[in-house]
């Protein structure tokens, strides 16, 4: 399981200095360097993909006055990065006849809501991890390329280096793009929301396919 200081050691390599970091506080430019960028990459990284490790379903409380375009409002999980679909029953709900069901995250100001018109069980979202001992291989290879990226030209003084990083970085955020996708179930039991319960669909699995949409 990898640590903090593992992953920044890995950068070095990725950068090709002889360098170690014994800390990430310590009084070196490379921990300088790495300690800056560390929190903005992860957490930037957590949310950029539905990453298995992070991914959180759970139930939203109730909060807050939703504006008068949405009939509910709930309380943003404070660990959340992304939401990244409603979750009904046990099985989410994602599209049906190409539209999506809506909702809107929003800020009265002070604090976070999503707004949306269903009466949701869940939703899905990337969660903040701080600990490395969860990041999965293929996050903490994109992770320390990302962050080899971001202080590269800090650390070494090598623009072309810190360019061939950028690619590298993206070429691997891609990859794990398409990993995760192809991950994914490709069967999937359809509940239908409240929002498109009320204009005629019907619950059930492919129930359009039966003629539920009149």
């Amino acid at each position: 399981m990898a640590t903090d200081v593992d992953i920044a050691n890995m950068v070095c390599g990725r950068l090709g200095t002889r360098a170690t970091i014994a800390d990430l506080t310590e009084n070196s430019t490379e921990a300088r360097e790495i300690n800056r960028w560390y929190e903005t990459v992860r957490d930037d990284l957590l949310g950029m993909l539905d990453w298995n490790f992070n991914r959180v379903s759970q139930p939203l409380a109730s909060s807050g006055t939703p504006p008068d375009r949405w009939a509910y409002s709930y309380a943003y999980p404070s660990d959340c990065l992304k939401i990244w679909r409603l979750d009904f029953g046990g099985w989410y709900w994602t599209r049906w006849n190409g539209m999506a069901i809506p909702f809107e995250v929003a800020s009265d100001g002070t604090n976070m809501f999503l707004y949306c018109n269903d009466a949701i069980a869940n939703a899905v979202f990337s969660q903040r991890v701080t600990d490395p001992s969860r990041f999965s291989p293929p996050f903490i290879m994109a992770f320390v390329d990302c962050l080899a990226a971001a202080s590269a030209l800090a650390i070494t003084q090598k623009a072309d280096l810190a360019a061939r990083l950028t690619q590298r970085a993206e070429d691997r955020i891609e990859k794990a793009m398409a990993d995760s996708a192809n991950e994914q179930s490709s069967t999937q039991r359809f509940e239908v929301a409240e929002s498109l319960a009320v204009r005629g669909y019907e619950d059930g699995p492919l129930a359009w396919l039966n003629g539920a949409w009149r």
